[in-house]
């Protein structure tokens, strides 16, 4: 992470553009050339937007068009690399690194939390009234949770007054149980898109190319529910730390954790809870449930053929023309291709 400077960035200043920044203005501009080094050359509150704006004009006498960063942008190249913290930092304080996921939370309401990654982005931007736009670099947060992007100065005043975290730390000491659903939900999506993809390159090879794309695409939006539905994120964020029927085939849900789990079960039709029987189950639900199995055995290390036998033995009991299937796709996954 970066620590932002006390130094006052001033008229003047040098700037100097890294080469992947470069590249965005280049590429966001479509232009010929560009200057890497520049200088400040007015700082402006804008009067819609209440960002602050440096104006910068290339320091060297060169053609080249002016750029302009938000306040976030410059301090982040003007800041200062400290040793990670994961207690809950401002925006105002502390810069993440470029491209780190983040957990945003909402200091009036710890149950409002984003989840997201900080990222630079360029825009057009009129700074001034009756001047012309200028390409501008600003940092945003990108949703990972699919609902947009916003400026992070939004989430530094008023009402979106918030603090960050850095997702995947294994410091969760400070985590909330809401936060660490969305930690939870995060990386467990990660390594269901690695199963889905080694099952769909597996379809793929046997001509099912529909299907492969089709899992892939399941993929992508696994488990969003946890992070989309509140009630569902809140209940789940009840039972969050108990990960024993995960890790150990035996154990059986709680009547508690049932009662938890039910409202992910109604969002989501790769559960055969879903149903009011599993056999109303489609192939590509079959497949992703699969997936899923297979993604939290490689989470925790367990045995996965194993952990599948024994809960159909023990909770699904599956028909067994549909087991074969299942039980198919189970050693597809588990083998080493």
């Amino acid at each position: 992470m970066l620590k932002i400077g006390c130094e006052d960035i001033k008229v003047g200043n040098r700037v100097i553009l890294p080469e992947a920044w470069h590249e965005k203005v280049m590429d966001f501009g479509n232009l010929k050339s560009c200057a890497y080094e520049f200088e400040v050359e007015e700082i402006v509150k804008h009067k819609a937007n209440k960002e602050t704006y440096y104006l910068c004009k290339p320091a060297k006498k060169e053609k080249s068009v002016k750029i302009a960063f938000s306040e976030t942008a410059i301090k982040y190249l003007f800041g200062q690399e400290v040793q990670d913290q994961n207690i809950g930092l401002s925006f105002k304080d502390f810069l993440p690194f470029e491209d780190t996921h983040l957990l945003v939370t909402s200091v009036r309401n710890p149950n409002e939390v984003i989840p997201g990654i900080f990222k630079i982005e360029t825009e057009l931007v009129q700074i001034k009234e009756d001047a012309v736009e200028v390409i501008c670099l600003n940092f945003k947060l990108d949703f990972t949770n699919g609902s947009g992007f916003s400026s992070i100065r939004l989430f530094c005043d008023g009402n979106k007054k918030s603090t960050w975290k850095l997702l995947y730390s294994t410091d969760i000491s400070c985590m909330t149980e809401y936060e660490q659903m969305f930690q939870d939900t995060m990386i467990h999506k990660m390594y269901v898109e690695r199963s889905c993809d080694k099952l769909a390159a597996y379809l793929e090879r046997e001509g099912a190319v529909e299907h492969a794309k089709a899992l892939r695409e399941r993929a992508k939006v696994h488990d969003n529910s946890k992070i989309c539905y509140e009630d569902e994120l809140s209940a789940l964020s009840r039972i969050i730390n108990d990960k024993s029927c995960l890790k150990d085939s035996s154990k059986q849900l709680s009547p508690i954790k049932q009662d938890s789990i039910k409202l992910h079960w109604k969002h989501n039709s790769h559960h055969p809870e879903h149903f009011k029987t599993a056999i109303d189950m489609s192939k590509l639900d079959i497949m992703e449930m699969c997936c899923d199995w297979h993604a939290r055995s490689t989470q925790y290390g367990t045995d996965f053929l194993e952990f599948v036998e024994k809960r159909q033995a023990d909770r699904f009991h599956f028909p067994e023309w549909m087991f074969a299937e299942i039980w198919h796709y189970c050693k597809v996954l588990a083998a080493e291709i």
